[in-house]
This record gives C-alpha cells, structure tokens and sequence, in this order.
C-alpha cells in the first residue's frame, strides 16, 4: 500500500475516478485542504493543518511547493517516489535539494497545448486587426476608423520552441497560410506542421526575418534572457512577438526600453519575469503591449483539467508497473524526455 498526495484540482467526477483506482491498488489517498487557483501554478494551503507529512508520501499528484518540499528535504529524508505535476514547466522542480535523486518526475506537457496555441492566435489576430484601439474608442463613445491593418496570410512566423504548444500554434497558423519556421534544441526531422526547422545557433539569422516570433519556451539556464538587448533589437523591424513559456526568456527591463519596444508592430506577453507584474513596472505603460496574467496555461479550459487528469492516472498506473511513465522531466535539462 502507499500514500499519495494529491494536490490538483480534479472535478468531483475525476476524484471518485482516481479513488477508484486507489482502492484497486489499496493505495491511501490524501487530499490538500488547500483550494487550487484557476492559474494551476501552485495550491494556496489555507491554515487547516496538512494531512499528511510529505516524508511519509510515496508519490505527489500536483503542483506542491518546490520551497516546501525543500525544506522538508532539509528536515529528514523523503521517500518520494514519484511526482507528477500539474504544471508542464518543471523548472521549480529540477533544482538541487528539491527531490530525491531517484524520484520519476513527470508534467503536464502535451495538456496545455490546444488552450494556448488558441490564446496565441486569439492574441495575434486581436493585434493585427488593431482590436485593443477599437475597444479603446468604444470606451470613449468615440466612431473612429482606425487604418490599415494586416494579415497573417503569407506571412513568416518563427516558433521558438517545439514542443507541444508550439507544433499545435504552428498547426493552426498553417490554415492561414503563413510560412512556419521552427527553433528546437536538436537537429532532426522537420514536422510536418512546420516549412523550415533550424537550431537554436540559427535563431539571430530567423528572428532578423520573422514577421511573428512566437517564443514558447521552457525556463532553464540556457534559455534564460535567449532574447536579450542584442537579439530583441535585431528583430526585424514591425514584427509582432509573442511569448507564452518562461518570462525570463526575455529581459524584460531591455523590452521596456522604448527603443527596443517601438520596433514592434505588437507585443503580447501572459508570462513576465516579475509574477505578479508589480504596478509601477514600466512595461505597463507600452502603448503596443498587451498583457495577461499568466492565464493561458491555467485551468481555464475543461479540456485541458481533462488532459491533466489523463496523463496523471496513466502515470499512476505505471507507478504501479503498468507500462511506462509519460512526459517524463529530464533533471539535467528540465524538458521531457
């Protein structure tokens, strides 16, 4: 028999499922007091004590604190065996000192991709068509037309990260017949949702000629500032950028600048550096940004709770020898395998 943590925020319906198969195993399930917030990055504990010690747990099924579990780490050691995150960014949880070196650790990713991918377009249209100034004019009672504006029609779209969120953005900028080119780390076969792929040593060369950037990127060391002072200011002029994977992934005090800012047609961003964005940051005052807070990957969307849970019972199974993991995190480079 184990204990297993369960810390995401299944439906009522998918917990008595995974009771179910908790009872086949004989497994003790515990649950966190602590309500899950729509973004899905973490649980807010309330006061109401624990109820269970994460030492005495075999395995975690959500997002449970990375600090946490460091300071549990730090108190005795832990017989985690396996974690399966509700999250597809794993970077909190590759850290040294976080988990046990033998534990299996798995995400959400490849559950996240069908939500975002919409909110990129969603996004990218909304900014092509000059939608945030036709909503300003309503708000002033004003009947303006507002000028030209573009399309994503034969346009070349660069797609910083081809994982899942990036191969399904890339699916559905193919129906508007824009060019695709993709970033990845390795070389390989191109997909068939993409025209070109190249590697991350080609990613100044791409970015100069993009007309969309699309940055859908984990956080990790390497991918920390990518797209700098220097890159940022060697985008080609009236691109539109995009990003939707690790704030860090852009310096953002280098986005701000003015200079930098104003070579762009559009700039979406739902993921910053500093989470929550701190009132004063000068990024708020951009007149060709729009931003969200951090909503696209969140829980939002059924169907992606519904792909979470998915991944989440066929782990649970494999914990129990019953085939193999899936989105396995490599600790080394904080992707999947």
């Amino acid at each position: 028999m184990s204990k297993i943590y369960v810390m995401a925020p299944f439906t009522e319906a998918q917990t008595e499922q995974l009771k179910q198969l908790a009872s086949a195993y004989q497994d003790e399930l515990f649950f966190s007091p602590g309500k899950l917030s729509m973004s899905g990055l973490g649980a807010a504990l309330s006061g109401e004590k624990e109820p269970v010690s994460l030492s005495e747990v075999d395995a975690v099924i959500g997002n449970v604190p990375a600090k946490r579990l460091q300071e549990a780490s730090a108190k005795e050691v832990l017989r985690l065996s396996w974690m399966q995150l509700n999250s597809s960014g794993a970077d909190a949880y590759v850290k040294e000192g976080i988990l046990p070196a033998g534990t299996v650790l798995t995400s959400a990713t490849g559950a996240y991709g069908v939500g975002i991918a919409e909110y990129m377009v969603c996004m990218l249209l909304n900014m092509m068509k000059k939608v945030p100034a036709y909503l300003e004019d309503q708000k002033k009672h004003l009947w303006t037309d507002e000028g030209m504006v573009t399309t994503p029609f034969g346009k070349r779209v660069l797609v910083v990260g081809c994982g899942n969120i990036g191969m399904e953005f890339a699916g559905r900028m193919r129906a508007f017949g824009c060019t695709l080119v993709g970033i990845r780390r390795r070389e390989g076969k191109c997909p068939e949702e993409f025209d070109e792929m190249h590697t991350l040593p080609e990613l100044g060369e791409e970015a100069a000629k993009a007309d969309v950037i699309a940055l859908c990127l984990p956080g990790t060391p390497e991918t920390f500032h990518l797209f700098d002072r220097e890159l940022l200011s060697s985008c080609r002029e009236g691109a539109y950028l995009i990003n939707v994977g690790r704030g860090n992934v852009i310096d953002n005090r280098a986005l701000a600048e003015e200079a930098i800012a104003s070579r762009f047609s559009g700039i979406w961003l739902d993921v910053c550096e500093e989470e929550p964005l701190p009132v004063n940051d000068p990024l708020y005052g951009l007149q060709n940004l729009l931003l969200t807070p951090h909503i696209t990957g969140g829980f939002h969307l059924d169907l992606t709770l519904q792909n979470i849970f998915d991944i989440s019972m066929h782990n649970y199974r494999a914990f129990h020898g019953e085939g193999d993991y899936i989105s396995v995190v490599d600790r080394s480079t904080g992707y999947c395998r």
